[in-house]
């Protein structure tokens, strides 16, 4: 017996498209990012989901966003983006791209590139190139879910200026605060002039859970 399938679609003439190519399957005619994954599970009495999804250029970060912030009720997600995009959500510290979309995502999902996909992949070919990346829920995450949308605030003061040290993006300008923030990264092995983009997201998540005197 298959899994259930369902389909997201804005497009009417794609969703019904998709409808006769997939009778099986339960479509959605909706927006992907403002879409209630967790709404899916109450109307199909369904759980867990695992999305797959090749998503648009001009949408794909708000739409992934969207799905990583719904880890209760997706557990796994594969999907295909402009492969810069894919970079700001998979990086690792000091890699290209590296920054809030990859610090926010890591304590909840395990995330990788899978593979790139060049434009003579499609007709028309699109100037840009792709990839496939990939989302794992972790087991146990590195913070609570509730935590999610005011660890993006965290990080998004501790990006705020990439070119400065993280201790003065934290800190404000108070002086005292910043030298609070300097002892923090001082125990966890980082030198006062580090800037957020040096920190790994486990350190970067146990800042936030921990603050300054942490």
């Amino acid at each position: 017996m298959g899994k259930p399938l369902w389909l997201v679609e804005l497009d009417d003439a794609l969703g019904a498209d998709l409808a006769r190519r997939f009778p099986e399957a339960r479509l959605s005619v909706a927006d992907a990012r403002t879409f209630d994954w967790h709404g899916l599970s109450r109307i199909s009495g369904l759980f867990p989901w695992f999305l797959v999804g090749n998503l648009p250029y001009n949408a794909g970060t708000e739409i992934l966003r969207q799905a990583l912030a719904s880890r209760e009720t997706l557990v796994g997600i594969v999907v295909m983006l402009q492969r810069e995009v894919a970079a700001k959500f998979c990086a690792g510290a000091g890699g290209a791209g590296y920054g809030p979309l990859a610090a926010w995502a890591d304590p909840w999902w395990d995330r990788r590139i899978l593979f790139g996909v060049p434009p003579g992949a499609f007709a028309p070919a699109p100037k840009v190139t792709s990839a496939v990346c990939a989302f794992q829920a972790r087991p146990v995450p590195g913070l609570p879910s509730g935590a999610m949308w005011s660890y993006w605030d965290f990080l998004q003061g501790a990006f705020r200026h990439p070119r400065k040290t993280l201790a003065s993006n934290l800190s404000g300008g108070h002086r005292e605060t910043r030298e609070r923030w300097i002892a923090a990264l001082g125990r966890l092995g980082y030198a006062p002039s580090v800037r957020p983009a040096q920190v790994n997201p486990e350190d970067l998540a146990r800042l936030y859970a921990h603050g300054p005197s942490g």
